[in-house]
């Protein structure tokens, strides 16, 4: 094998690897609710893939079996390409809610305000993970896609729940917003001192008794000279 051959291999690793970020941060940004929703569809990886492998499985197998036929016409051909395709780059799209969650366990400073950067690091994880012989061929790439899908279409359907739930009770799902925290100061501030002596009365103040009113005196008759 010369230099050509072998840079010609890792330039088609390095191409493929630079398709798989393009596809799940494109998913990001376009979906960010649905990538976020499958995400936590991974938290039950086995529902999410055999929901995935009944939704590619025949949809792979139609368009192959179109695609192969002799005789077929062209449109049935594009028509077969079309129908074994769209899976597959849903699940890219779907594997995007695992890379975020693979980047949710690797923080880093940036992530709140670049929400982005999780998708990027954990898609990177998951690339290399691809890249390792005959496991990450055959075993984790063909997961990745198949879950992926899974994740798309629970998604899909997640979305329409709250809605059609509020549809049969006849009212709009209600929405909660978060208690306000109770601004506190400080005890050792000087404005929290000025307004405990100011709005707290003390205890000796409660317990003093209140003087009683003075009656006004009479003015003192003269005395009279004898």
């Amino acid at each position: 094998m010369t230099i050509a051959d072998v840079l010609k291999v890792l330039l088609l690793i390095l191409g493929a690897m630079l398709i798989f970020q393009a596809y799940w941060l494109a998913g990001a940004g376009l979906f960010p609710r649905l990538v976020g929703q499958a995400r936590d569809r991974y938290k039950k990886p086995i529902s999410t893939t055999l929901i995935g492998l009944a939704v590619v499985v025949p949809t792979f197998l139609l368009g192959f079996v179109a695609l192969v036929n002799e005789g077929n016409h062209l449109i049935v051909n594009v028509i077969g390409v079309v129908i074994g395709t769209v899976p597959l780059m849903l699940g890219a799209i779907g594997s995007a809610g695992l890379c975020q969650l693979i980047g949710f366990g690797l923080p880093a400073p940036g992530d709140q305000s670049q929400n982005w950067r999780r998708v990027w690091r954990g898609g990177w994880v998951l690339n290399f993970c691809y890249l390792l012989p005959i496991i990450g061929w055959i075993v984790i790439l063909p997961w990745g896609i198949i879950s992926g899908c899974g994740a798309f279409v629970m998604s899909l359907s997640g979305n329409t729940a709250p809605r059609n739930r509020a549809r049969n009770t006849g009212r709009a799902p209600r929405r909660t917003s978060a208690p306000e925290p109770v601004a506190r100061l400080d005890d050792d501030s000087p404005r929290s001192s000025r307004l405990q002596r100011s709005q707290i009365p003390s205890g000796d103040e409660g317990n003093k008794p209140q003087p009683r009113p003075r009656r006004p005196r009479r003015p003192s008759r003269p005395k009279q000279e004898e």
